[in-house]
């Protein structure tokens, strides 16, 4: 998933991007609100994590803001008030979900795959730098240009961009994106790869897959 944390304590926004990385995401911070409105102005999101009290605009605001605008993207709240009243307040906004501080890493991991999939949202698109990979369409996008994938170099993709920044062994690739449960012997997953390289450069990409040697590939999305 690509996840923006809005949160004006550093310490909570880089433990959280540390460990959120460490999964397999890709995660953008903003210190305050205003920052959060340009990060979705320019890019797409999967989910959003706000910090209720924030500068320039809290996070109740940027979330009144965003459902005002038609934006359906999943919002869980960040918040230190135990007030039930204040609480009622987070989901009248529009927020899917809040999280009491202080708060443990499990938590926050089973909170956002809780609001991803009743959101639908992880269904229809994923991003990843300035690309869109649409789900239901199989096509790749960078702005006004698009492409329709085929079957198997969607399928691999789609699972590269889940699974971003952690390396794959073939045997794995094999199992998770072809269903086989043995190594076949021959190239098809090499070709694939290739390909995909191929139509991603073609859209104006950097190498996001990396192939390390002895081990399998990566999937490398560092573009802040």
């Amino acid at each position: 998933m690509k996840i923006l944390i809005a949160e004006d304590d550093p310490q909570i926004a880089l433990s959280l991007k540390k460990n959120l990385t460490g999964e397999g995401h890709f995660v953008v911070i903003a210190s305050d609100g205003e920052a959060a409105l340009e990060e979705i102005e320019k890019d797409s999101f999967d989910v959003l994590l706000l910090d209720w009290r924030m500068p320039k605009r809290s996070g109740i605001e940027v979330c009144r803001q965003l459902r005002n605008d038609g934006d359906q993207i999943p919002i869980i709240l960040l918040t230190a008030l135990t007030d039930i009243s204040k609480k009622v307040e987070v989901l009248e906004v529009g927020a899917d979900d809040y999280i009491t501080k202080p708060f443990s890493f499990d938590e926050v991991c089973a909170r956002l795959k809780a609001v991803v999939r009743r959101s639908g949202s992880k269904s229809k698109r994923l991003t990843f730098g300035k690309f869109r990979l649409d789900l239901i369409a199989h096509t790749l996008e960078n702005g006004e240009e698009r492409i329709k994938l085929p079957e198997m170099e969607f399928e691999l993709l789609h699972y590269f961009v889940e699974h971003r920044n952690l390396i794959i062994g073939k045997e794995q690739l094999s199992e998770d994106v072809w269903k086989l449960t043995f190594l076949p012997d021959t190239n098809f997953i090499e070709v694939t790869i290739k390909n995909l390289r191929k139509k991603l450069k073609a859209l104006g990409s950097v190498n996001y897959i990396k192939t390390i040697y002895g081990e399998g590939y990566s999937f490398i999305d560092d573009e802040e």
